[in-house]
């Protein structure tokens, strides 16, 4: 009787999958500051009680949802995962670049994160420190379009192809750290120029906002669409050593990965655009119904004062 040799590698990576999912990497140094910045968080929306703006529920959820994703691709057997298989890598830089980074930034952070700090460390340290000159010229030189854009850019194309680096991160756990680190770093400031991050605003107006987009997407997509249509193994010394837990080989895992860098983070960035075009349109129409209502009001006061005259 002849063995199917691919349905039983299958199988059995499918044993070793269920039997990791439940074995999720419990570090306490990853844990302990994703939960005290969600306590931080709530604790300031509790002390903000007269409030000079709006925070919608769905903001704290939206800032609780991306560090939960935080913690899902780092933490997760997703994570073990990416050791193993480019195409886990990059479901696993997904979630942190076009997920958690614009979760966390929709829940409009800043203030609650500042209320929630004590007040004598607050006053002593932090506000000296944010109010430092070198500081607001330094964020505002950080949180540039052209910075934010540079740094995305160079930040993938360096990790994925300087000779040597990618490699790293599958044998050093600290350097893999690094790199996550910086994906999500820069990701963050990509949407800081794309979300208002009440009462931070961004500096470009909603238009510019949906070309800013489509230009960090151009270059990604052609990253993507490069490894996937590579005819050679690109992370060969990476993956090369590494026992495989699916019945993949190295050429389909990187079409796998790379499709997964070209397409769905393409759709993503669209999507993108067509919810700021969206806020653009509802906005001017709020602002045109504002400005209509005003002067409706001074020809009301003018007609009314030609009666009185």
């Amino acid at each position: 009787m002849a063995i199917d040799a691919p349905s039983v590698a299958i199988e059995a990576a499918s044993h070793v999958i269920g039997e990791r999912w439940g074995a999720w990497d419990l570090e306490p140094v990853l844990i302990v500051p994703a939960v005290a910045l969600v306590a931080v968080y709530v604790h300031g929306l509790d002390r903000w009680r007269e409030r000079s703006r709006p925070h919608a529920w769905w903001r704290t959820a939206s800032f609780v949802s991306g560090v939960a994703i935080v913690l899902l691709a780092l933490l997760s057997p997703l994570h073990w995962l990416s050791d193993h298989h480019f195409t886990f890598h990059m479901v696993q830089h997904e979630l942190l670049m076009m997920l958690a980074a614009p979760l966390i930034l929709l829940g409009a952070p800043t203030t609650p994160l500042l209320r929630g700090i004590p007040r004598g460390l607050r006053r002593a340290v932090v506000e000296p420190f944010v109010n430092a000159r070198a500081v607001r010229v330094g964020f505002g030189w950080l949180t540039h379009p052209v910075t934010a854009f540079v740094t995305y850019t160079v930040v993938l194309y360096a990790w994925h192809f300087v000779p040597g680096w990618y490699a790293a991160t599958i044998t050093n756990g600290y350097i893999h750290d690094l790199q996550h680190l910086t994906f999500l770093g820069s990701a963050m400031l990509v949407w800081w120029n794309v979300i208002d991050p009440r009462p931070l605003h961004a500096r470009l107006p909603y238009p510019l906002r949906m070309v800013f987009l489509f230009a960090v997407a151009t270059p990604k997509a052609f990253m993507g669409a490069f490894i996937t249509l590579s005819p050679r193994a690109i992370y060969a010394d990476a993956y090369g050593g590494v026992p495989p837990v699916f019945d993949m080989s190295l050429a389909s895992d990187q079409v796998v990965g790379g499709m997964i860098m070209w397409v769905p983070s393409l759709m993503m960035y669209l999507l993108a655009i067509g919810v700021v075009f969206f806020v653009w349109t509802q906005k001017s129409e709020a602002s045109q119904r504002a400005t209509e209502a005003r002067q409706d009001a001074i020809a009301a006061a003018e007609a009314g004062d030609q009666a009185l005259a």
